[in-house]
């Protein structure tokens, strides 16, 4: 059984990555890339080193900024497969 996130960053111009919340008391955010069968897979997993973040602006600032360094963390590894 796939679970379905609580809350997804993805910006509109973006397809293949988002960065995603499962919710409860998880305090993973999961950077994830979909594959062409259609199912998102992690590509990273950040634990939040002071837990759960309060509000839900605090929570989108963080999945915003794991989301730019998922980006980097991408072209790099495109980079090192050259």
């Amino acid at each position: 059984m796939t679970m379905n996130p609580v809350m997804i960053y993805q910006p509109s111009c973006e397809h293949n990555l988002r960065v995603a919340w499962y919710g409860g008391e998880s305090t993973q955010l999961h950077f994830e890339k979909l594959n062409i069968q259609g199912e998102w897979y992690d590509r990273d997993v950040r634990t939040l080193g002071s837990g759960l973040p309060t509000g839900i602006k605090e929570m989108l600032l963080e999945m915003e900024n794991y989301y730019h360094e998922g980006i980097i963390l991408e072209q790099e590894r495109i980079y090192q497969m050259m």
